[in-house]
């Protein structure tokens, strides 16, 4: 699926970028949370911070539309965003099909994004 393809290209992303850095050792420990502990955990790949060497969680969120194409984001997600703000980064991933791109947006998803309900649960 699609975005299977976009967490695995920014977790090869991921390892690259800290390689390049001088931190091997960092790029060896990035995990692909999804799809090692399964989905719902609030992001899918733990990298690392350069600065700090803190755990860095991510959500990547991919398309292969433009840059500005809208992406749903769960509860989970966002809630996860809220509480790690200091360590989350959603990595959106666009025009995949194409010529992949990405950019980061650091900290609570909804200080970047405006957030529309979409779906609603209904309980007894």
């Amino acid at each position: 699926s699609l975005g299977e393809r976009g967490e695995q290209f920014v977790l090869d992303f991921e390892r690259f970028r800290l390689e390049q850095a001088g931190r091997s050792d960092l790029a060896r420990e990035v995990r692909w949370v999804s799809k090692e502990d399964g989905d719902g955990t609030g992001f899918d790949i733990q990298s690392f911070t350069l600065e700090q060497e803190q755990e860095l969680y991510i959500e990547v969120k991919t398309t292969n539309s433009g840059k500005y194409q809208p992406f749903y984001i769960s509860d989970n997600e966002l809630a996860y965003s809220r509480e790690w703000e200091q360590q989350y980064c959603l990595y959106r991933v666009y025009d995949f099909k194409a010529n992949a791109r990405l950019f980061r947006l650091e900290g609570a998803v909804d200080r970047h994004v405006h957030l529309q309900a979409q779906n609603y649960r209904a309980s007894f």
